[in-house]
């Protein structure tokens, strides 16, 4: 015996094949999508009164901050707090530091979001936050390293409603 298929009965089943296929697609490249996006986000700002010089000799004769003053996120999520960014790149050390917001792929209409970055005792940190009606961009960590073209993000990447409404994605760890 022979099952005969219908147009609704295919189309059916290639959307959800499809689906789930796109799902896992979606899940391995955010964390790409979302680097690439900050890094095309961050145009280079030139210094006004004085260069910035990452971990310069002032910044060095301070004293250290004790190890067990984590961030809350890092203490939280059971990553490892990163004791000093490593920067293989001034100018992207100085671009990070001077952005001009974070923005994500899915929410192309809103508004850049606010990044906030900052050198804290040798440790970058950032958190910002992108959000409109189509969906919420949040993040949150510590930059373990900077190099030319791309850094290294240890914290929480946190998506709402984007791409797609009730959809929540979560990331935490090193990307």
């Amino acid at each position: 015996m022979t099952m005969q298929n219908t147009p609704d009965r295919d189309l059916n089943t290639a959307l959800h094949s499809t689906q789930g296929t796109r799902r896992t697609r979606l899940s391995r490249i955010l964390p790409l999508a979302f680097g690439l996006a900050l890094a095309a986000a961050a145009p280079m700002q030139a210094a006004q009164a004085e260069t910035i010089r990452a971990h310069g000799p002032a910044q060095q004769a301070a004293p250290q901050a004790a190890p067990q003053q984590a961030t809350p996120q890092a203490g939280s999520t059971g990553l490892a707090p990163v004791t000093k960014t490593e920067i293989k790149s001034q100018t992207a050390y100085e671009r990070l530091l001077n952005n001009s917001g974070v923005s994500v792929q899915w929410l192309w209409s809103a508004e850049r979001g606010h990044l906030n970055a900052k050198d804290v005792n040798d440790v970058v940190r950032i958190d910002g936050t992108q959000a409109n009606f189509e969906g919420t961009l949040k993040i949150n960590g510590e930059i373990v390293s900077i190099d030319k073209d791309r850094f290294t993000f240890r914290g929480t990447i946190l998506i709402l409603d984007a791409p797609d409404k009730g959809r929540r994605c979560e990331r935490t760890g090193d990307y």
